[in-house]
């Protein structure tokens, strides 16, 4: 029974690596149903309205981080790719590259340690500002304190962010993804504990710092703390240039991420201020499981980054294409299918009179908004495989596609309604962003391996 499962995971591309976060967003997306039907049992609404908004404010942390996350993860595979581990704590092999490496942990410690504070500040000043306008409708609902501990909670997590992006770096990937899932684990049995005990929107904040909690302590327990503490000690002779290397890499990344923001996360602060908490509730939880369906067929793309930076910087293009061309088949039979049952679950709600699925968008725009799901994670997997060239050449085609979306959301969600916003960001996603991101992708990669 055993072999056969293999076999199967197998003939889709699932590796350990793979397995692990996909199991992660897999118990996320299902403990995701659950969490659904807690949020519809114990909030009201409007009370669901304001959490989905909470989480897409509190994604402006894409604004600070900008990028920097992914580029470590490359900076170190490249650097990894001269490099061997001689124990669980030490790296052997040039010292030029040992030394740069430590270079990226000390630039790292020092950027999130300052960017983390002035997120928590951001979020405070912002979150007041907006909620405090477009709240002020609902007085029933209790959002000042629960977004101050979000605010607190998101921070720190800022924080310790880009040491999981280094080991992953290491090719740690599997070890990173298995700690995720574990910590997953444990921060929805305490989000079904604290809904039923009637948190609330405490909800966020309860499951921001406890994840921060969980992930200290699973790090406490590796040795991974030591093998990072050990390149922070190391002399630095060789430096990664931060203004030479890093960032004319990183300011292209920066405006593609924020451009992100705009094609991903404004649907819902623009829903509630103009249609009210109950459309963008709606909006939020509709979202919530296509970003999950998203989310877990990334796995495939974002545990494949060090291996192909790593066969990039050998310029082994043979098996690199080879890797992505099964990550892309392999991927979109996965996000497809998913979509498929999501589908067949809402018809089923509405089939059967359940009130749950007032708390969805009408079946219909269900269906328009889903089939930006996979076309998206193509989208994804082209973009990172050129990325993992240190180069950033979907700078235009994000901006672009940003401007587009902010518009057709801000103008149809005034003018028209929910129903406009959702199918301006279809058109806008199969129509252009499509057709422009292949254009790009087929160019790039001909320039790259010339």
């Amino acid at each position: 029974m055993l072999k056969v499962l293999k076999k199967l995971l197998s003939s889709f591309g699932v590796d350990w690596a793979i397995l692990y976060t996909s199991l992660s967003r897999i118990i996320q997306a299902l403990g995701g149903i659950v969490t659904m039907l807690l949020i519809a049992t114990f909030m009201t609404k409007e009370e669901q309205g304001f959490y989905y908004t909470f989480g897409s404010v509190l994604a402006i942390q894409i604004f600070f981080e900008l990028g920097l996350g992914g580029i470590i993860t490359q900076f170190v595979a490249h650097e990894m790719a001269h490099l061997h581990f001689n124990n669980a704590f030490a790296i052997e092999g040039r010292q030029e590259n040992i030394s740069r490496l430590g270079s990226l942990i000390h630039f790292c410690f020092k950027w999130y340690a300052f960017f983390s504070v002035l997120l928590l500040v951001s979020l405070i000043i912002i979150g007041y500002i907006f909620f405090g306008k477009y709240g002020i409708d609902y007085p029933m609902v209790d959002w000042k304190k629960p977004w101050m501990a979000i605010a607190f909670g998101s921070s720190l997590n800022l924080f310790i962010s880009p040491w999981m992006a280094v080991l992953q770096g290491m090719n740690k990937v599997k070890e990173m993804a298995r700690l995720g899932l574990i910590q997953q684990l444990v921060v929805m049995g305490i989000t079904y504990i604290s809904l039923i005990l009637g948190a609330k929107l405490y909800i966020a904040a309860i499951n921001s710092l406890t994840g921060f909690t969980i992930l200290l302590i699973l790090y406490s327990r590796t040795t991974y703390p030591r093998l990072i503490f050990n390149l922070y000690k190391q002399k630095i002779n060789e430096r990664i240039s931060y203004m030479a290397e890093i960032f004319p890499f990183q300011w292209r990344i920066a405006l593609s991420w924020m451009s992100g923001y705009f094609i991903f996360q404004l649907f819902n602060p623009v829903i509630f201020a103009s249609n009210g908490a109950v459309a963008a509730g709606q909006m939020g939880m509709t979202l919530t499981v296509l970003s999950s369906i998203l989310s877990l067929t990334l796995s495939w793309t974002t545990t494949k980054i060090p291996k192909w930076s790593t066969q990039i910087a050998n310029k082994d293009y043979l098996r690199l294409d080879q890797s992505f061309n099964a990550v892309l088949r392999d991927s979109t039979i996965v996000c497809v299918s998913c979509i498929f049952v999501f589908i067949l679950f809402l018809i089923g709600l509405d089939l059967l009179d359940i009130p749950l699925a007032g708390r969805f968008l009408p079946l219909w725009l269900c269906l328009v908004l889903a089939i930006t799901v996979p076309l998206n994670n193509i989208i994804n997997a082209w973009a990172t495989y050129l990325r993992c060239h240190k180069k950033e050449p979907f700078l235009v085609q994000a901006v672009v596609i940003g401007l587009l979306c902010a518009a057709s959301t801000i103008l149809t969600a005034k003018y028209i309604g929910v129903s406009g916003v959702v199918v301006g960001y279809t058109t806008i996603v199969a129509i252009v962003s499509l057709p422009l991101s292949y254009l790009i992708f087929i160019t790039k990669k001909k320039l790259y391996h010339a």
